[in-house]
């Protein structure tokens, strides 16, 4: 049987809430099991003499994983001291292209689930990046000039290096050629996925987990980080108008706030009620709870909480705007993220119409069927194999 060995960059794969890696996670945990492929993980070296490889926190792969042989700052994107300007241009030589640095001269496929981890560097075989879509030149104004700086050059390493780039929908990969005019045979969609029966079974430890975040009886939503462009403003604007009973009915939750957000709701005399670093083990509850989640993202390469709620069978308010309706389908209510009535109008009919209510849930559960983690690791190995 032929082979095909690869090589993957497992930076931050333990990081917890990222829906980024959640799909890295997934979709290695599968690819694994496929026989005719033969896997090495490396675990980039944060210094010279300093490793951040635990060999625990990764025992959840069955391939072998090791750290790098020179740290990430001598190959990647960086902005760097003189000092380390200087090793760098000493160690150069030595490392020579990425397949040194990386300690492996024998894989001929390197894997790179975030783009910005892609070598700057020449690297011996195919490269295959995922870019899940370019927010920071959609909405640039969400972010400060330096990262926007960093991560063009970052980009467009990631561009020019790579055999084949995934992205997570049409929508993004229609999205990164018009702003690129690469040619769109480079650029192969493979969905995020989701665990259907995990969120969809009715947790026996809704008690527990209501009691560990200190959740209220009834609650409207948000569940992600809270990054600029994730517009979290608008829900909290939108939870302002809604009618004063409502709110004394049902509180408004809020995962991994910022300053800024607390800053928001305080100035609209709100009190949502914050929860952060929720493991994944609770994550099912927390949604199953929740009587509507709103998700009014200005810009997203796809969405994941959106089909995780459908999942635990909550309905669904979300943005009319990029990916999500292509995720969400007709099983959500799509609004303009920016006008408030409409949104409140969605809530309120979320919570008060029963029968729609009810309508929307089951087209929610019709609609997580396009989404199967199986199913996307598959065609990811179907790529990979045809390099």
């Amino acid at each position: 049987m032929f082979k095909r060995k690869i090589n993957v960059n497992m930076q931050g794969f333990n990081l917890p809430n990222e829906g980024t890696l959640v799909y890295a996670n997934e979709l290695l945990l599968r690819l694994m099991n496929y026989e005719d492929l033969e896997i090495n993980g490396s675990v980039p070296r944060l210094g010279l003499f300093h490793s951040c490889f635990n060999p625990e926190e990764y025992k959840r792969f069955i391939f072998p994983i090791k750290s790098t042989r020179f740290p990430e700052w001598m190959v990647n994107n960086q902005v760097l001291s003189l000092p380390y300007k200087i090793m760098k241009g000493i160690a150069m030589p030595f490392i020579r292209n990425y397949n040194n640095w990386v300690g492996d001269n024998t894989s001929d496929v390197f894997m790179f689930f975030i783009n910005s981890q892609a070598p700057q560097i020449i690297t011996k075989g195919k490269v295959v990046s995922c870019i899940h879509d370019i927010t920071p030149f959609r909405v640039p104004e969400t972010f400060t000039p330096d990262f926007l700086a960093l991560h063009k050059k970052a980009f467009e390493n990631a561009c020019g290096k790579s055999t084949k780039i995934i992205t997570d929908s049409e929508f993004s990969k229609k999205d990164i050629i018009d702003f690129t005019h690469m040619d769109e045979n480079k650029i192969d969609v493979v969905y995020c996925g989701v665990n259907s029966e995990y969120f969809s079974k009715r947790q026996n430890n809704l008690d527990n987990v209501r009691i560990k975040y200190a959740l209220p009886d009834k609650y409207i939503l948000y569940f992600g980080t809270c990054r600029p462009h994730k517009n979290v403003e608008s829900v909290i604007n939108a939870y302002v108008h809604l009618p004063e009973a409502t709110r004394r009915e049902y509180a408004l939750v809020i995962t991994n706030p910022k300053e800024v957000t607390k800053f928001c709701a305080m100035k609209n005399n709100v009190a949502p009620h914050y929860i952060e670093n929720v493991s994944e083990e609770d994550k099912p509850a927390i949604y199953q709870m929740a009587s509507v989640m709103v998700w009014l993202s200005l810009y997203e390469g796809f969405g994941l909480p959106i089909i995780e709620a459908q999942s635990a069978g909550t309905p669904v308010v979300c943005s009319n705007v990029t990916s999500l309706p292509e995720v969400a389908g007709d099983a959500a209510v799509l609004v303009d993220p920016l006008d408030t009535e409409t949104t409140v109008d969605a809530i309120e009919r979320c919570l008060h119409d029963e029968p729609f209510r009810q309508d929307l849930i089951a087209k929610g559960h019709e609609n997580i069927k396009r989404f199967s983690w199986d199913e996307s690791a598959k065609r990811l190995h179907d790529i990979i194999m045809s390099l």
